[in-house]
């Protein structure tokens, strides 16, 4: 239903309208009348109307004045001007101001029924355009919020590369340092039990709470907020690496003033703790320093891992952060960054041979190495304890860094080949998988699942080892066996489509053409 108002000065004008209005529209009303200007101004005001027929000539301020006040206010309203005046000047102006339709009086029936109808129908494409957008911004959040979760996984069990890092948030979030820190939200309803089942009912009821948390935190800072995972939220937030104590303290207020807004809406008891700023490539630290902070005892309710760790810069911490980027590379088989990493711990303690504190905690250092060797199914092929004894027996620093490398490189390398022989046969299986049923309704899901590996780790990993996606690889299959099948002359367009596994031929016939440059009707009368 759409609102009209009538602005004239003569009453019989208004009721010529009124009747021709309700005789020949459903979808049009008559909510108000106006018989000056300045009651159309302020009529609007209070009502918007959808549509407004008025005069030019009226007591007071005219039609064409109160016409610019209006859309001041009400600048999307379709004004349709009736007027005895056929004045180029009043007609210039009605342009400039976005009047829909110029009738001079008397007007004919038709005429009026006609502009009505037209300027309906144009409110019916605009209402259809405006829930078209509404929904896709909605279907787009959606996604974002996705990506997001996936985003946060993917951090927190090491599965993304430094690269895809930076570009899912420079090209979806909009951040573009490398550096940023972890902190987990826990929180549960005042009251409420702490155990699985509890903790389960609440995360499912906290969908406001939620919300208002990730809107509120999104405003105040660059961060990206993974999903509810029973008690607790994880997020990443960018920070660069300046001024390392101001940055601290300006996350922090950031983050109690979200959770005094959270506090005076929900009886909710949490507490937060915050990691350290890292490189993306080690920021997984930073989740388990923030794990750290939000597991220690009588710190309050917002806690920063350097509030709870006073020795940070002591020998024995300053080794354990470069063990735990050391065994996070292992675990990805990066090589080059395992011997930089071990490189920088025998040039930061040169004397580290003579330090009995130093050289014990580089020795437990290597058993988290043999262990991490172990957990990748890499056997030590000497006999029990040796490698243990050959570190224990050396006699000197050289000696002993040098058996050090040797590991590590070794251990890197066969996680590194390990990993590549995995991918090989994944894409080896993949590209087995299409070339046995591309002709059948084939599709990345189905694949993955074959396989058993989720989607979006398959379209990764194919796309960075082949160079070209799945979809194109599969579209590259199916074309050439259809241009098989065209040569033989032996089927219809229709029949091929079919028998290269699409379902629709005028889309076969358009991605056809798209790939190689001639109809697929072309393409078989040039090989008769």
């Amino acid at each position: 239903m759409y609102s009209l108002m009538v602005c004239d000065d003569e009453q019989i004008m208004i009721e010529s309208v009124r009747h021709i209005v309700e005789k020949e529209f459903s979808n049009v009303r008559i909510i108000e009348t106006a018989r000056s200007g300045r009651e159309a101004i302020e009529k609007t005001l209070t009502i918007k109307p959808d549509i407004i027929l008025t005069d030019i000539k009226m007591p007071g301020i005219n039609g064409l004045d109160a016409i610019k006040e209006i859309k001041k206010v009400h600048n999307d309203v379709k004004i349709v001007i009736v007027s005895v005046y056929e004045f180029f000047e009043y007609a210039k102006q009605a342009v400039e101001l976005g009047v829909s339709e110029y009738l001079i009086k008397p007007v004919k029936k038709e005429r009026l029924v006609d502009t009505l109808q037209r300027i309906t129908d144009q409110l019916d494409d605009e209402r259809r355009k405006y829930r078209w957008e509404l929904e896709a911004k909605e279907r787009i959040e959606k996604m974002l919020t996705a990506v997001e979760h996936s985003f946060i996984y993917s951090l927190l069990f090491a599965q993304a590369q430094k690269a895809d890092i930076s570009r899912y948030k420079r090209e979806f979030f909009d951040i573009d340092n490398d550096t940023g820190f972890i902190f987990v939200f826990a929180f549960r309803k005042t009251g409420s039990r702490s155990d699985y089942d509890a903790q389960l009912s609440d995360s499912l009821d906290n969908e406001e709470l939620y919300n208002l948390f990730k809107n509120n935190l999104k405003y105040r800072c660059k961060c990206i907020v993974g999903p509810v995972m029973l008690d607790r939220v994880v997020v990443y937030a960018a920070q660069s690496i300046d001024d390392l104590y101001q940055q601290r303290v300006h996350s922090i207020s950031c983050i109690e003033e979200v959770m005094n807004l959270l506090e005076k809406k929900y009886d909710i008891e949490f507490k937060i703790g915050i990691g350290r700023i890292h490189k993306d490539q080690d920021i997984l630290l930073s989740y388990q320093e923030a794990l750290k902070a939000l597991n220690s005892e009588g710190s309050g309710r917002i806690v920063h891992i350097d509030d709870i760790a006073p020795n940070i810069f002591d020998v024995g911490y300053e080794i354990t952060i470069q063990e735990q980027k050391l065994l996070i590379s292992l675990e990805n088989g990066d090589v080059q960054r395992c011997l930089t990493i071990l490189s920088d711990i025998f040039r930061k303690y040169p004397n580290f041979f003579e330090q009995e504190s130093v050289h014990y905690k580089i020795i437990e250092m290597m058993a988290a190495v043999r262990r991490i060797a172990t957990e990748n199914g890499i056997r030590d092929k000497t006999e029990p304890g040796s490698y243990v004894k050959r570190i224990l027996s050396c006699c000197s620093r050289e000696e002993f860094e040098q058996i050090c490398t040797e590991e590590v490189r070794n251990i890197a390398c066969q996680i590194s080949a390990r990993k590549k022989s995995n991918i090989g046969k994944i894409v080896e299986m993949t590209n087995k998988l299409i070339n046995e049923r591309f002709n059948q309704d084939l599709n990345l899901d189905d694949v993955s699942r074959e396989l058993h590996i989720s989607p979006q780790y398959l379209s990764r990993l194919y796309k960075n080892e082949t160079g070209e996606n799945f979809i194109e690889r599969l579209t590259s299959v199916r074309i050439e066996h259809a241009k098989k099948l065209l040569r033989l002359n032996r089927y219809s367009i229709k029949e091929v489509c079919y028998m290269s596994g699409y379902s629709d031929p005028n889309y076969f016939s358009k991605l056809f053409k798209k790939h190689v440059g001639k109809s697929p009707t072309d393409y078989q009368k040039l090989n008769r």
